[in-house]
């Protein structure tokens, strides 16, 4: 099975690392999908900023990880295209047709899994009848708005790591990312 982790990823943190791990323990393969437009209009830092840190976040924990990891650039391929907002039921069904497999599992943490957040999502029903989905507790309350709060207040590299790991520290520091008032109050 092939799980997929779709999140705003602004930035990675350990609290994701956390559910990449629980999710492992049911799928082969999982597959990072940084969000390109969010479906509910998280504000984010742009794609590629985002998409640069997680290549670094999964080179930083792959090792630690029993099943392989990658990213895709899915949800930006279908922006240019004109999707947006985009959602999770059609980034999964592009990623079925891409994949050749309908053993997809949709990695959920606990927000999105809540009842009321659940109904929202576009075609929820429809997803639950079509494919898998892998509920991650939260183990680790690790959040990346946390860590862009702790950046703007002037933590050092040091701190940083209780949130994330060093290539994506390497990456907020070299772009000097997250150091005015943090983007969007979610994850």
């Amino acid at each position: 099975m092939i799980g997929i982790f779709g999140s705003a990823f602004n930035p990675p943190t350990l609290g994701h690392k956390n559910a990449i791990i629980q999710a492992s323990r049911s799928c082969q393969t999982i597959l990072l999908v940084p969000s390109a437009s969010h479906a509910f209009g998280k504000q984010m830092l742009p794609f590629e900023l985002r998409y640069r840190m997680l290549l670094g976040f999964v080179h930083d924990i792959q090792s630690q990880i029993p099943c392989p990891i990658d990213v895709s650039d899915i949800e930006q391929q279908m922006f240019h295209e004109g999707f947006s907002p985009i959602y999770t039921f059609d980034v999964l069904a592009r990623l079925e047709k891409e994949l050749g497999t309908s053993e997809l599992a949709f990695i959920m943490g606990p927000d999105n899994a809540n009842p009321e957040t659940w109904q929202k999502f576009y075609k929820h029903q429809e997803i639950d009848q079509r494919w898998n989905k892998i509920l991650c507790e939260e183990q680790q309350p690790i959040r990346s708005t946390r860590l862009r709060q702790t950046v703007a207040e002037g933590a050092t590299d040091d701190r940083l790591l209780n949130f994330t790991t060093a290539s994506v520290v390497d990456v907020i520091r070299s772009e000097g990312l997250y150091l005015d008032a943090p983007l969007s109050t979610d994850n």
